[in-house]
């Protein structure tokens, strides 16, 4: 019998500061102590999943946060308990996100001989007074050094995240920060739009700085798309480019529809027809994965995902990979005539321009 591919999620939620446009749970940096029992109970959380030898892992992602602040033996030892409980594809893709301020060369050579081979730095920008703005705690000479060393430990896969329309930020900036970060020639890079969430400290000081207009966050999409094309990225999704063969296939898990499982505090899963979440508190996840895999979570009052809705997820996620989507149902003319998509031999698929105004157009598609 054929084994079903999952992907899995590990959350650390711990932040050496938390950056001013983020709307995500974090928490500062606690005990070593503490960072250890979280490390514990994602591990016993991981044992308790039912049936694991119906699966074939294709992805792991350690995502958060930091992950790298609950120590590198720790992540290696979560790392072990699920290889200890799953069978791991010959080919999986086992990524680690990172803050340069967090892991040094003899971190990294650890990690890879662990078996960890995708690394996602977050950069955000080149510009040090959008990095001050956006209270990253790190500088360009902390990326420098840690990409480097990533080098030297053997990484060969390397994501850098990017954002752009950020205040006060000019176009010519936002062009430093590409020339700066393809001079690395990083396999993988992904450019987000700020998005500027109620509650955070940027979102409560926006009166104090200058965001660009709707007009302007256009042009910069575009200059991001033709700079990273010219040197040799594939945009094959709305926010992610990639050098042939590095497309993250961790995420095209989720906008495939694939199912994944997600651990620690604040994860999300899409598992046995449903999407779930574990509470958001650390302290709580750390006390309730004792009583079994779901304790955590509010599967139960989850409702399952029917046709209809699944069908509506089908559109709206793989209508953010440039392959598109299989669709045969009648299709707006504007679409067409605003050179929003393209439809060949029975797929639709989103232009670059189609990218920018993704939810609008999949609203209509899925009226």
């Amino acid at each position: 019998m054929e084994k079903k591919q999952l992907s899995l999620y590990f959350h650390v939620p711990f932040c050496v500061s938390k950056c001013a446009y983020c709307s995500f749970y974090s928490s500062p940096a606690f005990s070593d102590e503490f960072h250890s029992s979280y490390a514990e109970a994602l591990c016993r959380h991981v044992q308790a999943f039912p049936c694991p030898d119906d699966y074939t892992v294709k992805t792991v992602y350690f995502g958060g946060g930091t992950p790298p602040l609950v120590g590198v033996d720790n992540l290696i030892k979560i790392l072990n308990a699920a290889k200890g409980i799953f069978c791991f594809d010959s080919g999986v893709e086992i990524t680690l996100e990172v803050n340069p301020l967090t892991v040094d060369l003899s971190d990294l050579k650890a990690l890879k001989s662990a078996g960890f081979n995708r690394l996602s730095m977050g950069l955000q920008s080149a510009n040090h007074s959008s990095l001050k703005r956006l209270r990253r705690a790190h500088g360009t000479e902390d990326f420098v050094r840690c990409f480097t060393d990533a080098r030297t430990a053997g990484f060969d896969n390397i994501n850098v995240d990017i954002i752009f329309a950020l205040p006060n930020e000019t176009l010519t900036e936002l062009e430093n920060t590409l020339r700066f970060v393809t001079d690395f020639k990083p396999e993988h890079i992904s450019a987000y739009s700020l998005s500027l969430e109620e509650g955070t400290p940027l979102y409560n000081r926006r009166g104090d700085y200058r965001f660009p207009t709707e007009d302007e966050e256009e042009e910069q999409y575009k200059v991001i798309c033709e700079a990273l094309r010219e040197k040799g990225y594939a945009h094959y999704e709305i926010s992610n480019f990639a050098l042939d063969g590095f497309e993250s296939k961790h995420n095209c898990v989720y906008w495939k529809r694939g199912e994944y499982v997600g651990f620690g505090a604040s994860a999300h899963s899409f598992f046995e027809g449903k999407r779930f979440s574990i509470l958001p508190d650390a302290e709580r996840y750390i006390s309730l994965v004792g009583e079994g895999f779901y304790a955590p979570t509010d599967f139960e009052s989850a409702s399952f995902i029917g046709s209809e809705e699944a069908e509506e997820e089908r559109i709206m996620l793989g209508l953010r990979l440039s392959e598109g989507i299989e669709f045969n149902r009648p299709i707006p003319k504007q679409i067409f005539d605003g050179g929003y998509a393209e439809l060949k031999n029975g797929r639709l698929r989103l232009t670059e321009k189609g990218f920018r105004v993704s939810n609008t157009l999949i609203s209509l598609l899925t009226e």
